[in-house]
C-alpha cells in the first residue's frame, strides 16, 4: 500500500482560511491533490481535515476524506501525528506513506519519485525534500508506515532529497504567499 496524506486543518494563524485559498483559479490545496493523482504514485489520496470546506474541495478533486479529531488540530501538533492517526484510522499497517503539504502548488512528481525510492531503499526510514542548505522544502516527506506508527523520529531518521530553488516557498505568511504566486507564474512560463 502507498498512501498520499495531505493534512489541511480549517485554522491558520498566519493566513486564515490557508489551505483553501485560492490561488492561480484554484484553491491551494487542489494543486497538492491534483499532483498526488497524476504522479500514480498512490493507491490512495486522503485529505486529513476537520474543515467542510475543505473537505468538500478535496471530494471535488477526487480525493478521499478522513475527518480529523479536533484535538489534532491545535497549532501544536505535528504532521507525523496526524499522519499515524490516519493511517490508524484507516487500517493500514504496511507500505509507504507521503505526507504532501496542502499548501505546495509547486511539488514536482519526478521529485516525490526520488524521495519514494530513497524511503524505499535507504537504511533510514524517511526521506524529505529539503534546499540547498538542507532546510525544509515545506513540500512532502516519505516514511515506511510502521516508522509513522511507531512514532519514529524524523530527525536523524530521514534521507534529504534536494529540490529544485525555484520550486521551493514555504507558504506561511501573506508575503510568502505573493512570492509563491510570482514563482509559479514563472514557472508556467518556462513549461508554456
Amino acid at each position: 500500500m502507498t498512501i498520499a496524506i495531505i493534512p489541511a486543518r480549517g485554522g491558520s494563524r498566519r493566513i486564515p482560511g490557508k489551505n483553501k485559498k485560492m490561488f492561480h483559479g484554484k484553491p491551494i490545496i487542489a494543486y497538492s491533490i491534483m499532483t498526488a493523482q497524476d504522479s500514480g504514485l498512490f493507491d490512495r489520496v486522503v485529505v486529513s481535515t476537520d474543515d467542510a470546506d475543505i473537505a468538500e474541495i478535496a471530494e471535488d478533486y477526487g480525493a478521499e476524506v478522513l475527518i480529523r479529531d479536533p484535538k489534532l488540530c491545535a497549532d501544536d501538533v505535528g504532521t507525523q501525528e496526524v499522519a499515524k492517526d490516519a493511517l490508524v484510522e484507516l487500517n493500514i499497517t504496511a507500505g509507504l506513506a507521503c505526507v504532501i503539504y496542502a499548501t505546495a502548488p509547486m511539488i514536482s512528481i519526478e521529485q516525490m519519485e526520488i524521495g519514494m525510492e530513497s524511503a524505499k531503499l535507504g537504511k533510514r526510514q524517511y526521506a524529505y525534500a529539503v534546499d540547498r542548505d538542507y532546510h525544509d522544502a515545506g513540500q512532502w516527506y516519505w516514511g515506511r508506515v510502521e516508522a509513522f506508527i511507531n512514532e519514529v523520529p524524523l530527525d536523524g531518521n530521514s534521507n534529504k532529497v534536494f529540490i529544485p530553488e525555484r520550486t521551493i516557498c514555504d507558504i506561511n505568511t501573506y508575503l510568502d504567499w505573493g512570492r509563491a504566486v510570482e514563482m509559479y507564474a514563472k514557472l508556467q512560463d518556462v513549461v508554456t
